[in-house]
């Protein structure tokens, strides 16, 4: 090797710890920052050459800037990140459930249903008291009033899960978008064979959030690429190209959502992610629950409507139906309400089964019904039925609850695991500054001394 050789030793030396000091920089500059995967500068010895007693490497040569990440990590989190956002999405929506159903033992339905018996019980002692008929049927009122405000409540809720339906998956398309775009900006900037750190580590949290939102799966292709599929196989990225979903509304105004080339419905699919709780609440929880209400209420309305259309008011003339639903059509609950024409003249209220002065028999049955078992509530009481949905609700919030905690336990794991290796540490950092920083200097002083041997040289000459 020439003299001028060893100049590009030093030079080359200089160049990789000024390098490593960039990549060190970088690091720590980056520590919080979300995503991020800290880098490393990996060096190579030179291509040898023969010198006198045998073979020399010419200096260092910088290999790549490796992005620190191991990806079996990074899947499983991927991975549970899915069924953890699929638990606390359904835990919330449970938890929004229990607060129509979770004061029955207050001022809630269960409560106007003991003023309603209450109140035909002390009516059945005084039938022709018109203060104690208004009280009745203000009674039956309120608690209409309380079966149709728990109604709207759980239909305003599932409004909101199919609205936020809706929001998830305008979110999955545009990231679908965004994934598709960074995997084409991938396979450019790594064609010559060199890690685009950057715009993988956004890749990553395009994948997470896509993970946490759908409960898919990422797959490994070609050129360092991903495609993504949602639950049950469908492709929602196929590597460059995004494949958004479709949606449509059902009679009632649900969203369903299509995808693939046929169009066909894929809403049934989704059984993680937070479009997977929020399906589950809309369409399985929330309906559970309305039916719950509706047979309450129907039950109400067939047996005291059997009462009162079987006896006679104060003038001796048939019974009218105590609730009518307006319109019959709808869930009975919904729309369940005291007969008008009995609010506006009391004395039309039915609670005779003889028609003879004193006689309210009929009022003391109504009196009866909350505690009265009914084939319609499975042969329980009205009581019972709604301690049995409430003690249903509040097992599956239990259960809810446990396996979200054990998820976010798991992910808490995983996040820390992945830290250990593409997390920042500020020590190593801090080590890998000063490392570099001496290697630069030994450069210098390498070059420094093969100038004043060059210049000796040049003298002697």
């Amino acid at each position: 090797m020439s003299l001028f050789g060893y100049f590009g030793l030093g030079l080359r030396a200089m160049s990789a710890a000024q390098l490593g000091l960039q990549v060190a920089g970088d690091n720590i500059s980056n520590a919080t920052t979300p995503g991020y995967a800290r880098r490393r500068l990996d060096l190579t010895t030179g291509y040898p050459v023969r010198v006198p007693g045998g073979m020399l490497d010419q200096g260092v040569q910088i290999d790549q800037v490796r992005r620190q990440q191991d990806r079996l990590i990074q899947a499983a989190l991927e991975r549970e990140t899915g069924t953890a956002a699929f638990a606390d999405e359904r835990l919330r929506g449970l938890r929004e459930l229990e607060s129509v159903f979770g004061t029955l033992d207050g001022d809630g339905i269960l409560s106007a249903y003991a003023d309603f018996s209450d109140a035909f019980t002390e009516l059945a002692a005084q039938p022709e008291n018109l203060a104690l008929r208004r009280n009745a049927l203000s009674g039956a009122d309120r608690l209409a009033s309380r079966l149709r405000d728990a109604s709207n409540r759980l239909l305003t809720q599932r409004r909101a899960e199919n609205d936020a339906v809706a929001a998830a998956v305008e979110e999955v398309n545009g990231l679908a978008a965004e994934l598709a775009a960074l995997n084409r900006k991938i396979a450019e900037n790594e064609a010559d064979g060199t890690t685009a750190s950057p715009l993988r580590d956004q890749r990553d949290q395009v994948v997470e959030r896509l993970v946490e939102l759908t409960g898919g799966t990422a797959v490994p292709a070609e050129r360092g690429q991903v495609s993504f599929s949602l639950p049950a196989g469908t492709t929602l990225v196929s590597v460059r190209d995004a494949l958004p979903l479709r949606t449509s509304r059902d009679a009632q105004g649900m969203l369903r959502i299509a995808a693939g080339g046929d169009g066909s419905d894929i809403t049934a699919r989704f059984r993680s992610g937070k479009v997977g709780a929020l399906l589950a609440v809309r369409d399985d929880e929330i309906p559970a629950r309305l039916a719950d209400l509706n047979d309450l209420a129907q039950d109400l309305i067939d047996r005291a409507n059997a009462l009162t259309t079987g006896a006679t008011d104060l003038d001796g003339n048939p019974g009218r139906p105590l609730f009518i639903k307006i319109p019959p059509v709808r869930g009975a609950a919904e729309v369940i309400r005291v007969n008008v024409s009995l609010l506006d003249d009391p004395r039309l209220l039915a609670v005779s089964a003889t028609g003879a002065p004193g006689d309210g028999w009929i009022a003391d049955r109504i009196g009866a019904l909350r505690e009265g078992s009914s084939a319609a509530l499975g042969n329980t009481t009205p009581a019972d039925y709604l301690a049995g949905v409430l003690s249903d609700l509040g097992a599956q919030i239990v259960e809810a609850d446990v396996a979200s905690e054990v998820s976010r336990d798991v992910v808490g794991n995983l996040h820390a695991r992945r830290e250990s290796v593409s997390g920042v540490s500020l020590d190593e950092e801090a080590v890998e500054l000063i490392r570099h920083q001496r290697a630069y200097e030994a450069g210098a002083r390498f070059l420094q001394i093969l100038n004043e041997i060059t210049e000796i040289t040049v003298n002697l000459v």
